[in-house]
């Protein structure tokens, strides 16, 4: 019909795909989430039309990772056409919950039964039309070649150029005591209570404030996304939330004790994953310094990691959170579009319709903790960048809220310190795994390290 009527016109069918008795009505090769390797696939075998993703970059939630590799074909292949990120705006309708106020619903929140539930919120911008965090990596791979290679030079210009102040040296020797179950150091201005009975340190006051709530234990899991979901990595990889969650400190040893250097040691297992082990070390240095290193030591057969680093608490709520890295949210597979300097936020949580793994901020050089009371902590890369969060919640709390509003009021800030973090994919959130290169590979040994001024 359309070729004997208006020949200007070009037909596009994605269902021949499915039949290819009908192949000549279409004239472009379309696919629903076709994954940049089917494409590639296509695009080398001798294709006979262009290609055009008719939807692809299905953002759920926390989502959108990898979409380099789509842009990339762009540039390789002329036939490779594009394709419509899907989509624009999460589906979401105002009603009044059960506690009698005025939130964003989605599917079967109005009684309906079957439903997707919240499958529609998929959107580059939430149902309120504010931006979702991904966007940032949209306007990145969606501007000109040389736009993007402009602003990667601006970004590696910044990081070349940028430095962290200076503090001077404490010159007071340590204090160190040892007590019933417990080993403490004072020096100039801070004081530490390493415990043997909670495993790690119970107490680093810093000019008198004090910044644990308990004592900190390598993390291992994250909030699983819409995307661990759909394509069964939070089942598959289920025994690190209870490794996470039921940790066990099988071993504390001193490793050197002087007036300038006090070093410690902590092993950490945990019974549901047998011959787990992760070493936390605490180097307390005279002149104001506070090194932390934790390693996991990996073994062949585990399942993949979501991530793995160190996770503190405030005692309290922190006011926000300063970092030298990278704008805005960004994970592994989605942080082109952040802008290298420093950034600052309070601990919070995006409006995604159901609460998840997000708020992590990757390549970060530094980041500086602000308490209420003007306070501030600063932790430092000493190895290479590192990912963090500063969010209001634990990730169990995330993981159990079907609904941002069945959050609790905050009462502390979790922070997470990270040496290795998943991807968070995007290519379907149904099935497709994220990229190989954005995995946690449980196999190999990880690192992260850190310096605390205090």
């Amino acid at each position: 019909f359309f070729r004997a009527n208006d020949q200007s016109r070009l037909v596009h069918y994605e269902g021949v795909f499915h039949n290819r008795a009908f192949d000549r009505i279409s004239d472009v090769e379309s696919r629903m989430y076709a994954t940049p390797t089917d494409i590639r696939a296509y695009l080398e075998g001798g294709a006979a039309k262009p290609f055009i993703v008719c939807e692809y970059m299905h953002n759920m939630g926390n989502s959108l990772g990898g979409m380099e590799s789509y842009i990339r074909l762009g540039e390789e292949f002329e036939q490779y056409q594009g394709g419509f990120i899907w989509d624009y705006m999460d589906q979401a309708l105002w009603h009044i919950d059960a506690n009698g106020k005025r939130v964003l619903g989605y599917g079967g929140d109005f009684g309906e039964r079957q439903t997707d539930y919240a499958f529609s919120g998929n959107g580059i911008v939430f149902a309120d039309g504010s931006e979702k965090p991904a966007m940032q990596e949209v306007r990145y791979w969606y501007a000109s070649p040389e736009a993007r290679a402009e602003w990667d030079e601006a970004n590696r210009a910044a990081a070349a150029a940028a430095k962290l102040p200076a503090y001077p040296a404490k010159k007071s020797p340590l204090r160190i005591a040892h007590g019933d179950g417990a080993l403490g150091v004072r020096g100039d201005s801070f004081e530490i209570l390493f415990s043997m009975p909670e495993g790690g340190p119970v107490s680093l006051r810093s000019g008198g404030r004090e910044w644990l709530w308990r004592a900190p234990r390598p993390a291992y899991w994250r909030a699983p996304t819409e995307n661990d979901l759909g394509n069964g990595f939070a089942a598959g990889s289920a025994v690190w939330s209870a490794a996470d969650r039921w940790q066990t400190c099988g071993g504390f040893e001193v490793l050197a004790e002087n007036e300038r250097i006090l070093s410690v040691r902590y092993t950490y297992t945990a019974p549901a994953l047998p011959g787990l082990r992760a070493d936390v070390t605490y180097t307390v240095d005279a002149a104001g310094w506070f090194d932390v290193t934790a390693q996991y030591f990996g073994r062949a057969g585990r399942p993949e990691l979501p991530l793995f680093g160190l996770r503190f608490e405030t005692p309290e709520p922190l006011e926000s959170v300063h970092w030298l890295g990278l704008s805005g949210e960004t994970y592994p597979d989605r942080k082109k579009g952040g802008r290298f300097g420093w950034h600052c936020e309070a601990p919070q949580i995006p409006a995604y319709l159901v609460p998840q793994e997000c708020g992590c901020h990757t390549d970060t050089r530094a980041v500086s903790l602000h308490r209420r009371d003007g306070a501030t902590l600063t932790l430092e890369a000493t190895g290479k960048p590192f990912a963090f969060s500063a969010l209001p919640y634990t990730p169990q709390q995330l993981e159990a809220a079907a609904h941002r509003e069945e959050l609790p009021q905050p009462v502390r800030t979790v922070v997470t310190v990270c040496g290795a973090m998943r991807g968070v994919g995007g290519i379907d959130s149904w099935g497709a795994d994220v990229e190989p290169a954005y995995h946690a590979d449980a196999n190999e040994k990880i690192t992260v390290s850190f310096r605390i001024r205090i």
